[in-house]
C-alpha cells in the first residue's frame, strides 16, 4: 500500500508497517532508515582517499567509549513515565559523533531495536519515499538526528513531538550536534516547556582521555586499516608523526586518522608523510586534486570535459552549498562563475562522475531506486571540506595553491538576483543554499582566522541579512567568535524582527547578550545603561530565558529610579514602561504577588504622566490599567480588579475613537479581558456581550494582519466560548471552542514558547465543552492531551504553572468519572486535591475557590466509588468553604455552594444519615431555584438534580410518599433539557420511584394520584434493580 504524506508522526509510521510512504515535498522532515556502511574497494579508496574518511563508511573498527555505551543503553533501559526520551551528544566536528552513533545503531539494533534517521527538509539526500519497516517485534525505536543545530527550531520540535510512539514502543531520540551553549540552553528550555521532555546531553570528550586508548595506539590501528584496504603492506612500519603527541588538533578522532591516511598514501609513493596537522588536510587535498587531474587526463578512456582548475571551483562551491536539486544546483554554479567553457549541466554532470551523490541507503548500503535527484555532493569528512575552503583563500602560510577566484565566491553565491523572482529564491532575493553556505563559512572561521577578515566578515557587513537567513544557531555561533566586530553584530541586529520568531530568537539573544556587554562597557551615561538593560532583557524573554530577562529588566527599573529621583520631568515615562514590563516578567515566572505593587506603581506614574499630557501618555495608562486588573485577578482580587478593568476598556474605547487602525487592537484586548473580570465575579450575563464584541473585532484586525492579531483571536474565541457556556448556551459554545484549539494549534506549531500555555488552556475548557454537550468519550483525549501540556509547563517553572496543573487534573478526573472510569479518576482528583492546597496556603484568596470545587468533586468521586464514609469529612470542608465564598460574593460562588449542598445532601443520605440531609437537601433546592429563575438555561439542570436529590433524601429517611411530589417536577422539568443531561436525570429519577413504591406501595401511589391525578403506571411496581439509589 502507498501513503501520501506532507509529514508522518512516528504513530502513524507505526500503523503503516510495510506501506511505502511517499512524501510531497512539504514536510519539515523525512523518515529512513539508518544504513548500513557501504563496501570500500581498493580501487575507489585509490582514486578517491577522502572518501575513506567519511563516518558513515565506518571502515576503522570502533574502540573505546565503554563507559558513555553503557550510559546510552541506561538512559535507553531506564523507565521515565513517558515514551521519548531525547539526548544531546555535542563535541567539536572530528570528534567522533556519527561514528559513536553508528556503532550505537549496530548494537542496538542487534538488540531488536528500528532504528531510524530523521532528515531535515533542506538535507536533499533522503529518498522521496519511504518504506516503512515492521514494528511488531521491535524492542524500540531508535531515532538519529545529525546536524541537528542546523535544523529550524519549529521543525526539530515537530520532529520531537511526532516521536511518540503512542506508547507503543519506547522511542529514544539521539541529537548530534557541535554546539551545545545557547543553542541547546533555549531547545531544551522548549522541549520542557512545549512537549514535557526533559533532555539530557553528554559532551564528547577526546577519545584520549579514556583509559588504555592513547593517541598512537589510533594512529597504529587506522594506519594498518588503511593499509589493508589500499593494498599498500610496507605502510604497517610507518611511524606516527612526530606531532602527533604535541599538536592539539591530533586530539580529535578524524584529525589522528586524517594522519594515518597521509601516511599510507605517503608510504605507497615513497615519501615522507606530513606531521603538521595542516600539512595533512594540505597533502590529503593535493590527492584529491591529482583525483580529478586523473579523471581529466587524456590518457582516460573518457577523459572528464572539466579541467581540474574547474574542478576545484566546483568543489568548493560544493562544500559551501551542500546537496542541491538539478535546477539549484545550475544556479549556484551560474552565481559562482566557475571558471570554465564548458556549459554548467557538463560541469554538474563532471562533478557527480568525482563525487556520485549520496543518495539514501537501503539497509544493506544499497542506492535505493526512489532517491531524490541531487547534485554538488560536498567534500567530505566536513573537516577536511572546511580545510579545502580556507586553503583555497589567500591569508594562510600555507603550501597550498590559492585561487583568487575563491576570494569572492561566497559573496557571489549569496548575492542577490538580477531578476527579481528569478532563480531558486525563498524570498527577499535570498538563496535556497543561504543557510548551509554561510554556517559552513562560519565554522570554517572558527578555525581559520584569515577567513573572518577576508571573507564572512566583509560579506555580511554588505549583507547582514544573510546571518539573519542563516538561523538562530548560527547567529548564536557568530556572536561568539572572539574577533567579531560590534559594528557588524549592530548591523545584524538592526535585521533581526522586532517581534518574537522561533527560529531566530536564540540567536537574536546571542547577538543581544554579545551587543550588551560592549555597550554597557561602553555607556557612563545610565540612561543609555538603562536601555541597554530594557532592550536585552526583551530578547532574553522571546529565547525563553526567563531567569535572565527578569534579572536584567530589574538592573534597568534600578537605574530609571535613580534618575528619575534625579530629574522626574524626563525620565518618568521610561520608569513607568520599565515597571510595567518588570511587573509582567514577574508574573510571567509565577512571582504575581510581588508584580502587583509593581503594576499599582506602574499605574500610578501612567496616571501623572497622563495628567500632564493626556495626548501622549493615555496609551500607556490603559495598557497598565489592562494588565494591572489581570493580575489582581491572578491573585485573586477579583471584585477589585472589575473596576479597574472598566476604566481600561473606556480608555481603550476613547482612544479607539480618536485613531481607530492604532487602538483598535487596545480595545478588543480590554474587551476580552473584561469580559474575564466579570465572569469571575459571577456577573456572567454582562459578560458575553463584551466578549462577542472582542471576537467580532479580532475577526477584523486578522483580516488587516493575520500573523499580528491571530493569537488575540484565538484567547476571544475560547473565552467566548467559555462564557456562552457559563449562561447555557452550551451548543452555541462548541464550535467557537473548536476554532479557539485549531488555531491554538496552529499557534504553538510556530512558536511553541509563546503559544503552549494557550493551547492547553484551549485543550483543557474545549474537554468540558465536549462534555457539557454530552460528548464524553471525545473530550477525555482532550483532556488528557492538556494534563500532559500542563505538566510540561510546570516541570520548566511550577510556579507559573501550578495552578493550571491543579486544574487540569481536577477536571481530567471529572471526565473520567463522568465515562465510567472512577477508579482512575480518583488519584487524579487526589493530586488536583493536594496542589489546590498547597496553592491556598500560598494564595488563599486567589485558589479557595479551586479548592472548594476540588474538594465537591472528589468527595462526589469517593462515593461514587462506595467510599461514601471517606467522603463525607472532604464534603463537609467544601460546603464550609462554599458558604465562606458565598459570603464574600454572593453573585459569583452562589451556583457552587447550591452544587456543594446538593452533593453533601445526597451523601448524608447515603451513609444513613438522613435526618441531617433533609435541611441540607431542602437549602439546596431552594438556592437551585433561585438560580434558575435568573437564568433559566444556565442553572435548570442544577434545579432539575437538586429536586431528584430531595427525593433521594426522602426516601432515605424512609418518607417515601414525601418523595414522588419532587421526583414528579424533576420529570416535568426535564423535559426542557438537552436530550443528553435529560437522559441521565430521567433514569435516575424512576429508579428511585421505583425504591419509593417498594418502600411504601400505599402511600406513594396515593401522593401520585394527587401529584399527577392518575394511578402508579405498571412499570413503577416492579421491583427495583441492586443497583437503584
Amino acid at each position: 500500500m502507498i501513503q501520501h504524506a506532507e509529514g508522518a508522526g512516528l504513530a502513524r509510521i507505526y500503523q503503516a508497517a510495510g506501506d511505502l510512504i511517499v512524501y510531497g515535498g512539504e514536510e519539515p522532515y523525512r523518515w529512513a532508515l539508518w544504513p548500513a556502511p557501504p563496501p570500500a574497494t581498493a580501487g575507489e579508496a585509490r582514486a578517491q582517499p577522502s572518501e575513506l574518511l567519511r563516518a558513515s563508511r565506518a571502515l576503522i573498527a570502533f574502540t573505546g567509549r565503554r563507559d558513555l555505551l553503557a550510559e546510552l543503553a541506561s538512559w535507553r533501559d531506564a523507565g521515565t513515565g513517558q515514551d521519548v526520551a531525547v539526548r544531546l551528544i555535542h563535541g567539536p566536528g572530528g570528534q567522533g559523533k556519527t561514528r559513536l552513533a553508528g556503532h550505537v545503531a549496530h548494537l542496538w539494533g542487534q538488540q531488536g531495536w528500528v532504528v531510524l534517521t530523521a532528515h531535515h527538509r533542506r538535507d536533499r539526500s533522503t529518498a522521496a519515499d519511504f518504506e516503512v519497516p515492521a514494528f511488531d517485534e521491535a524492542a524500540g525505536v531508535l531515532v538519529l538526528v545529525d546536524y541537528a543545530e542546523r535544523w529550524d527550531t519549529a521543525d526539530l520540535l515537530t520532529l520531537l513531538r511526532d516521536a511518540h510512539a503512542s506508547g507503543r514502543v519506547p522511542v529514544r531520540v539521539l541529537l548530534l550536534a557541535r554546539p551545545a551553549g545557547t543553542w541547546w540552553d533555549s531547545l531544551k528550555g522548549r522541549m520542557q516547556r512545549d512537549l514535557g521532555l526533559v533532555p539530557s546531553r553528554r559532551e564528547l570528550e577526546p577519545l584520549e582521555r579514556e583509559s588504555g586508548i592513547t593517541r598512537a595506539g589510533l594512529f597504529a590501528a587506522a594506519r594498518d586499516r588503511f593499509a589493508e584496504l589500499l593494498r599498500v603492506p610496507e605502510a604497517g612500519s610507518v611511524a606516527a608523526p612526530s606531532g602527533l603527541e604535541r599538536h592539539e588538533a591530533y586530539r580529535l578522532v578524524l584529525t589522528v586518522h586524517m594522519a594515518a591516511l597521509a601516511a599510507v598514501l605517503a608510504a605507497e609513493r615513497g615519501q615522507v608523510a606530513p606531521v603538521d596537522p595542516v600539512r595533512v588536510s594540505e597533502f590529503l587535498l593535493a590527492r584529491e586534486r591529482d583525483h580529478w587531474e586523473a579523471m581529466a587526463s587524456p590518457r582516460r578512456e573518457k577523459p572528464l570535459a572539466t579541467s581540474p582548475e574547474a574542478m576545484g571551483q566546483i568543489v568548493y562551491t560544493a562544500t559551501l552549498t551542500g546537496r542541491l536539486g538539478y535546477d539549484d544546483g545550475k544556479a549556484a554554479l551560474a552565481r559562482a562563475e566557475v571558471e570554465s567553457t564548458q556549459a554548467i549541466g557538463q560541469l554538474l554532470k563532471d562533478h557527480a562522475v568525482c563525487y556520485p551523490p549520496a543518495g539514501p541507503a537501503s539497509p544493506e548500503g544499497v542506492s535505493t531506486a526512489h532517491a531524490s535527484a541531487t547534485v554538488l555532493e560536498p567534500l567530505y569528512p566536513d573537516r577536511l571540506g572546511e580545510d579545502f575552503l580556507a586553503l583555497s583563500v589567500p591569508g594562510h602560510s600555507c603550501d597550498f595553491p590559492v585561487d583568487p577566484w575563491a576570494q569572492t565566491a561566497p559573496a557571489r553565491l549569496l548575492a542577490p538576483p538580477v531578476g527579481a523572482g528569478d532563480g531558486p529564491d525563498q524570498g527577499g532575493g535570498v538563496p535556497a543554499w543561504v543557510q548551509h553556505a554561510v554556517t559552513t563559512l562560519i565554522e570554517a572561521a572558527c578555525r581559520w582566522p584569515h577567513l573572518t577578515q577576508r571573507q564572512l566578515y566583509p560579506l555580511l557587513a554588505d549583507a547582514p541579512h544573510l546571518a539573519v537567513h542563516a538561523g538562530g544557531a548560527a547567529l548564536a555561533r557568530l556572536a561568539g567568535l572572539d574577533d567579531i566586530d560590534a559594528r557588524l553584530l549592530a548591523a545584524i541586529e538592526a535585521m533581526l524582527p522586532d517581534h518574537r520568531h522561533i527560529d531566530l530568537d536564540i540567536g537574536a539573544a546571542a547577538v543581544a547578550s554579545r551587543l550588551a556587554e560592549h555597550r554597557l562597557a561602553a555607556a557612563t551615561d545610565p540612561a543609555t545603561r538603562a536601555h541597554i538593560y530594557d532592550a536585552l532583557a526583551v530578547r532574553l524573554s522571546y529565547a525563553g530565558l526567563h531567569a535572565r530577562a527578569l534579572a536584567e529588566g530589574h538592573q534597568a527599573v534600578r537605574l530609571w529610579r535613580r534618575l528619575a529621583a534625579l530629574d522626574r520631568d524626563a525620565h518618568l515615562p521610561d520608569l513607568a514602561l520599565s515597571l510595567h514590563n518588570h511587573a509582567t516578567r514577574l508574573a510571567e515566572v509565577g512571582r504575581r504577588a510581588e508584580a502587583v505593587p509593581v503594576s499599582v506603581e506602574a499605574v500610578r506614574l501612567h496616571g501623572e504622566l497622563a495628567e500632564l499630557d493626556r495626548d501622549a501618555y493615555l496609551p500607556g495608562l490603559a495598557d497598565s490599567l489592562h494588565n494591572h486588573a489581570a493580575l489582581l485577578s491572578e491573585v485573586g482580587r477579583r471584585a477589585e480588579a472589575v473596576p479597574v478593568s472598566v476604566e481600561a476598556v473606556r480608555l481603550h474605547g476613547e482612544l479607539a475613537e480618536l485613531d481607530r487602525d492604532a487602538y483598535l487592537p487596545g480595545l478588543a484586548a480590554s474587551l476580552n479581558n473584561h469580559a474575564l473580570r466579570l465572569a469571575e465575579v459571577g456577573r456572567r450575563a454582562e459578560a458575553v456581550p463584551f466578549s462577542e464584541e472582542a471576537v467580532r473585532l479580532r475577526r477584523v484586525l486578522v483580516e488587516l494582519n493575520r500573523d499580528a492579531y491571530l493569537p488575540g483571536l484565538a484567547d476571544s474565541l475560547g473565552n467566548y466560548a467559555n462564557q456562552l457556556a457559563e449562561v447555557g448556551r452550551r451548543a452555541e459554545a462548541v464550535p467557537f471552542s473548536e476554532e479557539a484549539v485549531r488555531l491554538r494549534r496552529e499557534l504553538a506549531e510556530l512558536n511553541r514558547d509563546a503559544y503552549l500555555p494557550g493551547l492547553a488552556g484551549s485543550l483543557t475548557n474545549h474537554a468540558l465543552r465536549l462534555a457539557e454537550v454530552g460528548r464524553r468519550a471525545e473530550a477525555v483525549p482532550f483532556s488528557e492531551e492538556a494534563v500532559r501540556l500542563h505538566g510540561e509547563l510546570a516541570e520548566l517553572d511550577r510556579d507559573a504553572h501550578l495552578p493550571d496543573v491543579a486544574m487540569s487534573l481536577h477536571n481530567y478526573a471529572a471526565l473520567l468519572a463522568e465515562v465510567g472510569r472512577r477508579a482512575e479518576a480518583v488519584p487524579f482528583s487526589e493530586e488536583a486535591l493536594r496542589l489546590h492546597r498547597v496553592l491556598v496556603e500560598l494564595n488563599r484568596d486567589a485558589h479557595l475557590p479551586d479548592l472548594a470545587r476540588s474538594l465537591t468533586n472528589h468527595a462526589a468521586f469517593l462515593a461514587g466509588m462506595r467510599r461514601r464514609a471517606e467522603a463525607v469529612p472532604f464534603s463537609e470542608e467544601a460546603l464550609r468553604l462554599h458558604r465562606e465564598l458565598a459570603e464574600l460574593n454572593r453573585d459569583a460562588y452562589l451556583p457552587g455552594l447550591a452544587m456543594s449542598l446538593n452533593n453533601h445532601a445526597a451523601l448524608l443520605a447515603g451513609v444513613g444519615r438522613g435526618a441531617e440531609a433533609v435541611p441540607v437537601s431542602e437549602e439546596a433546592v431552594c438556592l437551585h431555584r433561585e438560580l434558575a429563575e435568573l437564568d433559566r438555561d444556565a442553572y435548570l439542570p442544577g434545579y432539575v438534580r437538586s429536586l431528584a436529590a430531595r427525593g433521594y433524601v426522602r426516601i432515605e429517611d424512609s418518607r417515601f410518599g414525601a418523595a414522588v411530589t419532587p421526583l414528579i417536577e424533576a420529570l416535568l422539568a426535564s423535559r426542557e433539557l438537552p436530550e443528553h443531561i435529560a437522559q441521565d436525570i430521567i433514569g435516575s429519577v424512576a429508579d428511585l420511584l421505583l425504591l419509593a413504591y417498594a418502600g411504601d406501595a400505599a402511600a406513594v401511589a396515593e401522593e401520585f394520584r394527587v401529584v399527577t391525578g392518575r394511578d402508579i403506571p405498571v412499570w413503577m411496581k416492579e421491583p427495583p434493580s441492586a443497583t437503584s439509589g
